[in-house]
């Protein structure tokens, strides 16, 4: 929800609010109602500039993001980068929920409403916990069932349990927390489709390689350069993916480079641009996955100023995020860079076929 939203909410008259809380109850026991103006979190409302740290439990585990300085990195993660809108977004909604309505403080109807505490796999509840830099607690609370229509247009209902509190309250607001890290961090290593790229080389631990290449940008299609004597391709555009690798790559795990041990010889795969730069894809497989190490030069053959100085300031930015970590590739990606040549070949015709 953008912070935008919050606008809106201010419109509704607090005869409103009562009125769609006394809706709401006709169904479940009540306690109480409110104005819906009373934040759920006062230390947090104007101390959203404070928070330092997030803390989320469930049922998966538990993570924390950590703030140092204007970035924002995955604990979990040895501090990789998390996106900063989902950060922002989390600590905003979160200082604008609204007490609407008292719940039940039966410890028995808090897994109805999933404000129990994350104890076991079945449990829904998410308990997330807000600090600054000194280790305050600006806010926390287990974080139940949404409505996200509960009060029409006006917005999105929350159950809430507030830490060392046994009541429950419905809130008005919603807050995005995701499920595991991977749902914060910036996932993507690279971003550039295969109309991007003129060549791409494909170099195999055993020394054997091949290069795939468009010979003007306009092309459709990659073509095998050196294919084999009475071979070709599978299809027209069957090396297309290979060359659209790089195209949205996410990485599924993320790691400190120097975590690994590193073979002598992994695939290494060159992908030279018709922008003026070269991305090095190293593969490696540890355990049951493909990893893969990234670097970017630029081209020196590009002669043309304007073209290289967007190159050199490209290559800044990839070697900037990549450099001294190593991530966990998909299986689409990983496939792509450690199949061999004849992965697209058509199989040879027999003689006399």
């Amino acid at each position: 929800m953008k912070p935008r939203t919050f606008c809106g909410f201010a419109g509704i008259t607090a005869a409103a609010v009562a009125a769609a809380a006394v809706a709401v109850s006709s169904k479940s026991d009540t306690i109480s109602l409110t104005a819906g103006t009373e934040p759920a979190f006062p230390k947090l409302e104007n101390a959203v500039n404070d928070v330092a740290k997030i803390e989320i439990k469930n049922a998966k585990g538990v993570f924390s993001i950590t703030r140092d300085g204007k970035n924002w990195g995955m604990d979990q993660k040895e501090g990789y980068s998390v996106e900063f809108e989902k950060v922002k977004s989390a600590i905003v909604n979160l200082s604008q929920f609204k007490l609407i309505e008292k719940k039940t403080s039966d410890p028995e109807r808090y897994e109805r409403l999933e404000v129990d505490t994350p104890s076991s796999a079945e449990s829904k509840g998410r308990v997330v916990t807000l600090k600054n830099d000194k280790g305050d607690v600006l806010a926390s609370a287990v974080i139940g069932k949404l409505n996200p229509n509960l009060f029409g247009s006006g917005g999105a209902g929350t159950y809430i349990r507030r830490s060392d509190e046994k009541e429950t309250w419905l809130a008005r607001g919603q807050v995005e927390l995701g499920g595991e890290p991977n749902d914060w961090m910036s996932r993507q290593i690279v971003n550039y489709g295969q109309e991007k790229v003129k060549r791409a080389i494909i170099i195999h631990p055993d020394g054997s390689q091949f290069t795939i290449s468009k010979a003007a940008e306009k092309d459709k299609n990659f073509v095998l350069e050196n294919i084999p004597s009475g071979r070709k391709l599978k299809n027209p555009d069957e090396a297309n993916p290979l060359g659209g690798v790089m195209w949205r790559m996410m990485f599924d795990d993320v790691q400190k480079a120097d975590k690994q041990k590193w073979p002598a010889k992994p695939w290494v795969s060159y992908y030279t641009t018709w922008e003026g730069f070269t991305v090095k894809i190293e593969t490696a497989k540890f355990g049951a996955g493909y990893w893969g190490r990234f670097s970017a030069t630029i081209d020196d053959s590009v002669t043309d100023v304007a073209k290289r100085k967007s190159a050199v300031q490209t290559v800044r930015e990839i070697n900037g995020r990549t450099a001294g970590w190593t991530y966990m590739l998909t299986a689409g990606d990983s496939e792509k860079l450690t199949f061999g040549i004849e992965e697209y070949l058509a199989k040879p015709k027999k003689e006399g076929s």
